[in-house]
């Protein structure tokens, strides 16, 4: 699923564009759609340096007139779960403006809107923005003659890792814990290709500071605790199978005993993010981009 604030006729995807507040990550995908190329990462003081950014990274690459999905950082946007409207499905969209007001601080006329389903519950997940930012991203695109297909969500974008074919004969239940610099963790829990849960986990942002001689830390049986409770809810709340794996991509220099550390308290295995087209040794800053370059895959 994306969120479709922008839509293009053309639709192959080619890069994956990711939007945080101080940075800017490209990843590509090749036209075989069989590897993921990771382009560069470039630092800034402010999102209103943008086109600056984006050109350096445009003229570096020689992207010109490649079409790119853009993925916005957790920081940029609010995502709420709430009750589905008693309207039509197709007319939740334009409800949403005035469904909002009970939930937002903001002028519904400074915030652009848009949803996705949550599977199997009558609730859906609100998604909301500053519409300054959107337009300033849009224009940043076309200003560096790029082909904007797609802005979309980091949640949703790194759900995309987990895609299988439609036709697989085992749809698993999998779980995604994830970090971005020093932002809280986020897990979320995927089946059937679909995102059904995601949640900010509290107090958890120095996790990757750790060292090794730290991992006997009550720290970590907290997290532990934290990571069942969600696993838990999955199967007694959304009534999914229970997780299979709890995939790890966390900016941890000593991500595999900690990871050998919170396998002492599970039965399911924890493992290190894997996926066909990212090298072991990638960089898990860079996610959401290749989640933005894989989302037409």
């Amino acid at each position: 699923m994306r969120i479709p604030w922008f839509k293009s006729r053309h639709k192959q995807a080619k890069l994956g564009v990711f939007i945080a507040k101080q940075r800017v990550d490209i990843c590509a995908l090749s036209l075989g759609n069989d590897a993921i190329a990771v382009l560069d990462s470039i630092a800034f003081n402010d999102v209103s340096e943008l086109v600056k950014t984006l050109s350096e990274l445009v003229a570096k690459h020689n992207l010109d007139a490649a079409t790119c999905h853009v993925v916005l950082s957790n920081q940029l946007y609010q995502l709420l779960q709430i009750d589905k409207p008693n309207v039509p499905d197709n007319e939740i969209a334009s409800s949403l403006p005035f469904i909002a007001k009970e939930f937002i601080h903001e002028a519904i006329d400074s915030v652009v809107f848009d949803y996705f389903s949550v599977p199997n519950q009558n609730k859906i997940n609100l998604v909301y923005c500053s519409k300054s930012l959107v337009e300033l991203i849009v224009s940043a695109i076309q200003q560096v003659k790029l082909e904007l297909i797609s802005i979309a969500i980091e949640e949703l974008a790194t759900a995309n890792l987990f895609n299988t074919p439609a036709d697989a004969k085992q749809k698993n239940t999998q779980m995604l814990i994830s970090q971005q610099d020093y932002q809280e963790v986020n897990l979320t829990i995927i089946h059937d290709n679909q995102l059904y849960f995601s949640r900010r986990i509290r107090g958890f942002a120095r996790l990757r500071d750790l060292h090794e001689n730290q991992l006997d830390s009550p720290l970590l049986d907290n997290f532990s605790l934290e990571i069942q409770r969600s696993a838990d809810f999955a199967v007694s709340q959304l009534k999914l199978p229970e997780v299979k794996e709890i995939n790890l991509a966390l900016p941890s220099h000593i991500l595999e005993p900690l990871i050998t550390r919170l396998q002492l308290n599970f039965t399911i295995p924890v493992t290190p993010l894997k996926h066909a087209l990212i090298a072991d040794n990638m960089d898990s800053g860079f996610l959401p981009a290749i989640g933005g370059a894989l989302e037409k895959l």
